[in-house]
């Protein structure tokens, strides 16, 4: 069991706010690089064909 301290809860509450704001920060930068890769991913997949075309074109 948690004891408390008098004028504890509001600290906690300031504490909570703060890190909850820092985790959807994190978040966000998260998302940035999952962005990106998943260009990249996509435009790697996307080389083949486009030599297969350029090869079939010269052909």
């Amino acid at each position: 069991m948690l004891t408390t301290v008098p004028g504890t809860p509001p600290a906690l509450a300031v504490v909570a706010r703060s890190l909850a704001a820092e985790a959807v920060a994190l978040q966000a930068r998260a998302a940035e690089p999952r962005r990106t890769f998943a260009l990249l991913g996509h435009r790697m997949r996307s080389v083949p064909d486009s030599l297969q075309r350029l090869r079939d074109v010269g052909a």
